[in-house]
């Protein structure tokens, strides 16, 4: 993720080698937020300092530099309450927070996005997720504070720790459903390659039948993998590759890519001698013995294994239908956060300052980040870029105003 979030001079910087579980699982988390990068769209959440005191006169500014002027962008107004401040500690504090728990649930949203497109994709269905009955990109650009579940009035910190419990619920009944799905599917691929592997491999229940057979006192019928490309040599020698092999018994079942299956009967009691000879000329005798009974138990297991991967499958798809909007929801109410946090840092007391939601058009990125330098800069503190080495070190860009970027 592209936290492009500016620093305070003074922070305190994250100590190397501290939480380094916490630290393994934001790299886990990047790596599957990378996975859905390319099919994602780019917003920049921008905290803007106002212009003449005036909120609209900013948005105005804004409109006339980056859309209607330049054709840069395109702007939304990104409606964040007046939130519970607290002390300066504790929005430092928090403020170091979000950044991680902002990439962990932007990757629990993904997560549940991949496996949402995976899964249509088998099923045929749509791969289209909604929040509140409405697209995760217009859910962003019309983002309402939603009171009533986070009353604006509460500590900041008590509001991000019930959004992580709730989206760490989804998570883990998600990684339950996930292992199930994923188990019995699991178990159907090894019947099926069983089923569908080689002929020198695969079970052979479903390819000979009974009648193929001839089990006496003294007779028995052999299976043997023959190498495709020694079928003629087989024809040729099977007869004499031990006594008592009945002439002309060997009747070919079965051929795929490397093999052909052939039956031969013969006597039991040279059964020894003629398996002994058909491996050193590479023809691969079978164990089989026909058990019906056996058969239809492997017929119905795999039947039922089938019915159960398509109704877990199913069932998967509709729950995360349903609760990558929750998690969509708390993320971006943890972005609001996130950009109040960093403004009252920045700017200061009483808040004043414009959010907003922008979609950058198609490399335009770079010329936009200097049109809103050059027209929000002046009223920002100049040590923001006095340290240019210090944003290397922090690995983050710092801007003379709030940003950092979403991609939805």
């Amino acid at each position: 993720v592209d936290h492009n979030s500016c620093r305070c001079r003074g922070r305190r910087p994250h100590c190397v080698g501290q939480g380094e579980e916490e630290d393994t699982q934001r790299r886990v988390s990047l790596s599957l937020l990378t996975l859905c990068r390319t099919m994602s769209s780019q917003y920049w959440l921008v905290s803007l300092p106002l212009e003449g005191g005036s909120a609209d006169r900013t948005w105005s500014i804004l409109q006339d530099k980056t859309c209607h002027d330049n054709d840069l962008s395109v702007s939304y107004k990104f409606n964040v309450p007046e939130l519970r401040v607290g002390t300066l500690d504790s929005l430092l504090a928090l403020s170091d927070d979000l950044v991680k728990v902002n990439t962990l649930v932007e990757a629990i949203a993904t997560k549940i996005q991949r496996q949402v497109i995976d899964l249509a994709a088998i099923e045929g269905a749509s791969e289209e997720l909604s929040v509140d009955g409405i697209s995760a990109e217009r859910f962003l650009t019309a983002f309402t504070w939603d009171e009533a579940k986070h009353p604006a009035r509460r500590p900041l910190r008590e509001t991000v720790e019930k959004l992580q419990e709730s989206v760490a619920k989804v998570d883990d009944e998600f990684k339950v459903r996930t292992s199930e799905y994923v188990t019995v599917k699991g178990q159907l691929s090894a019947i099926s390659r069983k089923d569908n592997g080689s002929l020198a491999t695969r079970d052979l229940g479903g390819l000979v039948n009974d009648s193929d057979l001839v089990d006496t006192e003294n007779l028995t019928t052999l299976c043997v993998a023959v190498p495709r490309f020694s079928q003629k040599d087989w024809l040729e020698s099977y007869e004499t590759l031990a006594q008592f092999v009945v002439p002309r018994s060997s009747k070919k079942l079965k051929e795929d890519g490397d093999y052909a299956l052939y039956t031969v009967t013969l006597f039991r009691r040279v059964v020894d001698a003629f398996k002994s000879a058909a491996r050193e000329k590479s023809f691969q005798v079978r164990d089989f013995a026909y058990d019906a009974e056996a058969i239809q138990a492997k017929t119905s297991e795999r039947n039922d294994l089938k019915t159960e991967v398509e109704e877990r499958r199913a069932a998967m798809y509709e729950w995360c239908q349903t609760c990558y909007g929750e998690v969509f929801s708390a993320w971006v109410h943890i972005c609001a956060i996130r950009l109040f946090v960093e403004s009252i840092l920045r700017y200061g007391l009483p808040p004043s300052f414009l959010a907003g939601v922008m979609k950058p058009h198609a490399k335009c990125e770079k010329k936009l980040r200097a049109v809103l330098t050059n027209t929000f800069g002046r009223g920002a503190s100049s040590h923001w870029n006095a340290d240019p080495d210090e944003d290397k070190v922090l690995g983050e860009d710092t801007h003379p105003y709030v940003a950092f970027t979403v991609n939805v």
